[in-house]
């Protein structure tokens, strides 16, 4: 990612989190929900909350009963600065929701004191900085690559998709295997270090990235054309494609790139659609859906006919995924 783009970044967090921790506790959970409506805009931020979460799924958990211990006097402990980040994120998130900034004091360990102020000071300590600091830190880690792949869709949208949908039309039989090498390209070039279709048990995944290490990236690339008969069941075989690989490399998180060469819209309906990218969380794997829309428009949005909306439910997904079959079964198209 550009550097200059996340020195500006990373600018705009620090400066919001330096005007929560000036803020006095009069207004302060208004300021806390500009933070959070600041850092859910940012496609980047937002990516890299979702994958932080997608990494750490009991943090939700932890956090609720850390709110439960909180007035006992105990705080679980949690030695991984990720899950603790992840923790801070729902603690932060629940703050916000709270009518009444002095409510501070169901969320920090602090009894002494008296005057508010100081429990937001503790809240900082406890929550606000490991949170900010853990975001600004992933923001160029290979490991996170969500926001990469946020703005993989976003060049390819703004800036190649003439080019793009051409190398596709021109041989739709290669086309998908054409548009994935421009996929792994680019993640190469963020320096991803990738391996392509290496050999697992559930056959091939399109790119395996980083195998040496403990961390491997897991991603499958697909087209959307349902003329081509490139359907809905089509993009859920690609789902559990990628959910085998998962389980076989035993990661807790994988991708499916759809570049969507049709005029129809792609539609997930999922829990998690007000996200920036949807996700489903099948027995504690996350798989997130990266859609790409590379059909060259002729008129702007504005002027468009209303477009024929293909909709995948979460049930239709997560029932491929929770059925543990044999890599030869097929998903009917």
């Amino acid at each position: 990612m550009p550097a200059d783009y996340l020195l500006n970044l990373r600018s705009k967090l620090q400066t919001r989190a330096r005007r929560l921790k000036s803020t006095s506790w009069t207004i302060y959970v208004l300021v806390l929900r500009q933070f959070w409506m600041f850092f859910d805009s940012e496609s980047v931020l937002a990516a890299a909350g979702a994958e932080l979460l997608a990494r750490y799924p009991g943090a939700q958990g932890l956090a609720t009963r850390l709110v439960q211990e909180i007035p006992r006097g105990g705080v679980p402990e949690i030695e991984d600065e990720g899950e603790w980040a992840a923790v801070a994120y729902f603690i932060l998130k629940r703050f916000a929701q709270e009518n009444d900034s002095r409510n501070v004091n169901k969320f920090v360990p602090l009894k002494s004191a008296t005057a508010f102020d100081a429990y937001l000071q503790e809240f900082a300590r406890f929550y606000l900085d490991p949170f900010c600091e853990y975001i600004d830190e992933r923001l160029d880690d290979t490991r996170f690559v969500l926001a990469q792949l946020v703005r993989f869709k976003h060049l390819c949208e703004w800036f190649w998709r003439s080019d793009l949908y051409s190398l596709w039309s021109g041989n739709t039989i290669k086309g998908e295997k054409i548009l994935a090498i421009k996929l792994y390209e680019f993640l190469y070039r963020e320096g991803i270090r990738i391996h392509i279709e290496p050999s697992s048990v559930s056959g091939e995944a399109d790119m395996v990235g980083s195998q040496e290490g403990p961390d491997r990236l897991i991603a499958d690339a697909k087209v959307f054309n349902p003329e081509k008969g490139k359907r809905a069941a089509y993009i859920i075989q690609g789902f559990r494609q990628v959910y085998l690989y998962t389980v076989d490399y035993n990661e807790a998180i994988g991708y499916l790139v759809i570049f969507n060469t049709s005029d129809k819209q792609l539609r997930f309906a999922v829990k998690s659609g007000s996200q920036p990218v949807p996700k489903v969380e099948v027995n504690h794997k996350t798989i997130f859906f990266l859609v790409i829309d590379l059909f060259p428009h002729e008129t702007s949005a504005s002027e468009r006919p209303q477009p024929e909306v293909v909709e995948i439910t979460e049930d239709e997904i997560a029932g491929v995924g929770s059925v543990h079959a044999s890599p030869e079964t097929k998903v009917p198209e």
